[in-house]
């Protein structure tokens, strides 16, 4: 699957994207970028998650062919 980073995520990992080897809930990608990337736990614990354009749920089951975006929270100023 690829996996695509937005706004702090994409600052703190230094790319746009990765290439990951993952079937599973979204859940279990949370908690798999959470054990790759532990010092991005904070970030990625509030983050959401969109499939083709669409925000889907921590059940919602990834294939692995999927573009998945993980999309931090945004503050506005």
């Amino acid at each position: 699957m690829k996996a695509l980073y937005f706004s702090i995520l994409k600052e703190k990992l230094k790319a746009e994207f990765e290439e990951i080897e993952f079937s599973g809930k979204v859940s279990e990608l949370r908690r798999l970028l959470i054990e790759k990337y532990p010092e991005l736990e904070d970030i990625l614990k509030v983050s959401r998650f969109a499939v083709n354009y669409e925000y889907v749920g921590e059940d919602f089951e990834l294939k692995g062919e999927e573009v998945v975006a993980v999309i931090p929270p945004v503050s506005g100023g």
